[in-house]
């Protein structure tokens, strides 16, 4: 693990909201954070999510890649075992500590290629242009509106001239405030209560800052220097679990039609180039 400050540029946004990395500690991301049900030391295994964005985001053999929030370091490995140049950012010393123990148990040959950085995503320690590929995998809801844009701004940054930058975020907040209630009542009919809130089924909810929406993901990176595709998914699970083939099919074929597409999908992808 590279040791760095986490920021030289912390006093002057001091007014400004954020989220101490103390709260992210080892509980959060063995037993909360998604993909701790798929995830061991020494295993390669990756949850669905996670698997379907590193497909999303191709690395390949020389590739300079840059894991901003890497968590646990699922993808930090990955792009390494890949054969990617891959560095792994986070501002939460136990993540980087779990990182580091999945990294030293897949070998030297991931070793080699993969770094972690305990450094704050606002203020990167590294050169413009240094890297092929950003990926910022479930941590735009973690930042505060003002720590995305500076986040972006730094990802443009460090990106070479074409070099592309992979987002995931959750929750869609069109499906919570429009979605969510009337699948709510569906459930009800079946005789499943759900809360109100959908946020109060998970225990770190309030980790959650920033949620998006499509409209307001491409705003921001069109504002910080990208041209984007921004589009949403249900990857983590079927809406209606445990229901028929005919009912999950008929479900299937409504949400590929707006607005039923707008409001019962969870999963926020983008896609963002920069250009020259």
């Amino acid at each position: 693990m590279k040791g760095c400050e986490l920021t030289n540029k912390q006093g002057v946004n001091a007014h400004k909201p954020s989220t101490p990395p103390h709260l992210y500690d080892e509980r959060y991301f063995l037993t909360a954070c998604e993909g701790y049900q798929d995830f061991a030391i020494g295993s390669e295994a990756i949850s669905l999510r996670l698997a379907t964005l590193l497909e999303l985001a191709s690395p390949g053999p020389g590739e300079r890649i840059l894991d901003l929030g890497c968590g646990r370091g699922e993808a930090t490995a990955y792009c390494a075992r890949e054969g990617a140049i891959t560095h792994g950012v986070d501002s939460s010393l136990d993540a980087l500590h779990i990182a580091q123990r999945r990294l030293g148990a897949l070998g030297s040959d991931v070793g080699q290629r993969a770094s972690l950085f305990l450094a704050d995503v606002k203020y990167l320690p590294f050169a413009d242009a240094s890297f092929d590929k950003v990926l910022m995998l479930d941590l735009v809801e973690h930042l505060y509106p003002w720590e995305l844009a500076e986040a972006l701004r730094e990802a443009w940054r460090v990106l070479a001239t074409g070099g592309r930058l992979v987002i995931h975020t959750a929750p869609n907040r069109w499906y919570y405030r429009f979605g969510y209630p009337l699948y709510r009542v569906f459930e009800r009919l079946r005789g499943r209560h759900l809360p109100l809130d959908p946020r109060s089924r998970f225990p770190f909810h309030h980790l959650h800052v920033n949620e998006q929406d499509i409209v307001s993901l491409r705003r921001s990176l069109q504002e910080a220097g990208f041209d984007s595709r921004v589009w949403l998914a249900n990857i983590q699970r079927p809406l209606l679990e445990s229901c028929s083939m005919w009912l999950n099919l008929a479900v299937r074929m409504l949400l590929a039609v707006p607005p039923f597409h707008w409001v019962f999908r969870n999963d926020i992808l983008a896609l963002a180039v920069k250009r020259g």
